[in-house]
């Protein structure tokens, strides 16, 4: 190849490196701009209260009354049946009803084992689904709101967006009673159950049953 022809050549690879580099240069300049605004987006523009409570963190502990946190988030509004506020307050009251639910369960396979007592007479599932049951209509609406925390961000659309925290509360004692009423129920089912079986083994098994629902259920889930 001729000098001339070799300096031409020489001149276009520079010039496509040039504007390779250049193009490369303006797409690092554009995903740096996106990371930054997806970091902006992540951050609200405002909160209300400003200041973060203490209990979204950490509950309070109260003798007298139970505490959730209930959350949700993003939503188009705060409040509403449609708004972050109101499913919010939803997730505190599941919130609550599984809790118990879980401590039932938890509690019924342990005494089952401690005593050999057989699914089919004692079944910590279903246990937990019927106290599951009771909690959700007669003490879930009670849980009440008491405190909000909102969060507020912009969407792509540049609208707002809200994320909600909110304290509910409900009096430990209303809890106590809707427990105990319900143990109180199953203990007798059990001891009727016991009275009427022939089978030594598992009148044995439905005695401990019985036992274990007596009393004060409550406090044998630990509250």
């Amino acid at each position: 190849m001729k000098a001339k022809e070799m300096a031409k050549v020489m001149a276009a690879m520079m010039i496509a490196a040039a504007v390779t580099g250049c193009a490369s240069q303006a797409e690092a300049t554009m995903n740096s701009s996106a990371r930054n605004a997806a970091i902006e987006q992540s951050k609200p523009i405002r909160t209300e209260p400003e200041q973060r409570p203490e209990w979204v963190d950490t509950l309070p502990n109260s003798p007298t009354v139970l505490s959730f946190v209930g959350s949700a988030g993003r939503y188009a509004t705060a409040t509403g049946n449609t708004g972050a506020r109101y499913y919010a307050e939803e997730n505190g009251r599941t919130q609550l009803v599984d809790y118990y639910g879980t401590l039932m369960v938890n509690q019924a396979r342990t005494h089952a084992a401690t005593y050999g007592i057989t699914s089919d007479v004692l079944a910590p599932q279903i246990a937990g689904q019927q106290l599951n049951e009771r909690i959700a209509q007669n003490v879930a609406q009670a849980l009440a709101p008491r405190s909000y925390y909102t969060l507020v961000y912009l969407d792509g659309t540049n609208r707002e967006a809200f994320e909600v925290y909110v304290l509910m509360e409900v009096d430990k004692a209303l809890v106590r009673r809707v427990i105990d009423n319900y143990g109180q129920e199953q203990a007798a089912d059990y001891a009727k159950k016991a009275a009427d079986e022939q089978d030594a083994a598992r009148k044995q098994q439905l005695e401990k049953a019985a036992e274990f629902f007596g009393g004060n259920l409550s406090s044998k889930l630990g509250f």
